[in-house]
């Protein structure tokens, strides 16, 4: 078989503080990414690179090459993935419902990051390791990175409540395909998936316990930049814990500060990705969110993530 490895470029962002003037616009090409805590900024890496192993296609529709990260990929009915480590994962894809309905390597790389820097094995005796991490998607598509995640909660026995959500019908109908046939080693995750847009209402839109998570996960979905207020405005909403709010990272530092990780990958073909984030970028500044580039701790390498055809 036929194989690749292509990095993704991701972006991490942001919580309550001041933009970080040390991340310039004119500087998104070239950077790996941004990541955000609010007053506790703190600086990591996140590039997976995605192997892929394929065969060739069954499907009959067409797919545009320009429109994916591996056209051979996308035009696979189902994908086995697995995080180095982790559980295998079955992902279901959909072309035919548009570009949500494939996975794409951003959500490998974001994946890979949050397992690596974030979901820790359960700390024994600490009492903030006892509630479930409530984990919040937007912009799930397939749902391919939330579930990663899920798994890798479940291998290592951290408590963890997953919410993946979509504006899209199609999508949510995708991602709670692949969510119910999910295999867990462990009764400790719970997993739902909702129709939710972003600009929308928080606390009417989603569930309670959803409208303060303790981390958001957003993987390529600035593609215009009228899209970049809406989100921008929506994790105003979403990253508002306060000093006395109660949260639960991986770092005993953060556990008090949600924070929210986005992934995006530009694209020659299409230039408004990259006016979309630095849109972003200014509106988060505008609504005091701050965003940081993206260093994995102590120099950590990424975690690989293999695929292949089921």
């Amino acid at each position: 078989p036929k194989l690749y490895t292509q990095p993704a470029k991701t972006l991490l962002g942001a919580g309550p503080g001041p933009l970080d003037s040390s991340v310039s616009s004119s500087d998104l090409p070239g950077k790996n990414g941004f990541e955000g805590r609010g007053k506790r900024p703190h600086r990591m890496a996140a590039t997976a690179p995605a192997t892929a192993e394929y065969i060739p296609s069954r499907r009959s529709l067409e797919l545009c090459p320009r429109s994916y990260d591996v056209v051979e990929r996308a035009e696979l009915d189902t994908l086995c993935v697995q995080l180095e480590g982790m559980p295998t994962v079955s992902i279901a894809q959909n072309p035919c419902i548009g570009i949500p309905g494939t996975m794409y390597d951003c959500a490998l790389a974001l994946a890979s990051f949050v397992v690596d820097e974030i979901i820790v094995t359960k700390r024994e005796g600490d009492p903030a390791a006892a509630r479930a991490m409530r984990i919040l998607e937007l912009g799930t598509g397939s749902g391919a990175c939330a579930l990663l995640v899920a798994a890798a909660c479940s291998s290592r026995g951290v408590p963890a409540r997953l919410l993946l959500t979509d504006r899209n019908p199609k999508s949510v109908d995708l991602a709670r395909r692949n969510a119910d046939v999910l295999q867990l080693s462990s009764g400790n995750v719970e997993i739902d998936v909702a129709r939710f847009a972003f600009g929308e209402d928080v606390g009417t839109n989603l569930p309670t316990d959803f409208a303060t998570p303790d981390v958001v996960v957003v993987s390529d979905v600035l593609y215009t930049p009228e899209s970049a207020v809406p989100l921008a405005r929506t994790l105003r909403q979403l990253l508002r814990h306060d000093d006395d709010g109660e949260s639960v990272l991986a770092s005993p530092a953060d556990r008090r500060q949600p924070a929210c990780y986005l992934a995006w990958r530009p694209r020659s073909c299409n230039p408004d990705k990259v006016t979309a984030v630095k849109a972003f970028i200014v509106e988060c500044g505008a609504l005091g969110l701050s965003v940081h580039d993206a260093i994995r701790s102590n120099g950590r390498a990424a975690s690989n993530a293999r695929v292949w055809d089921e």
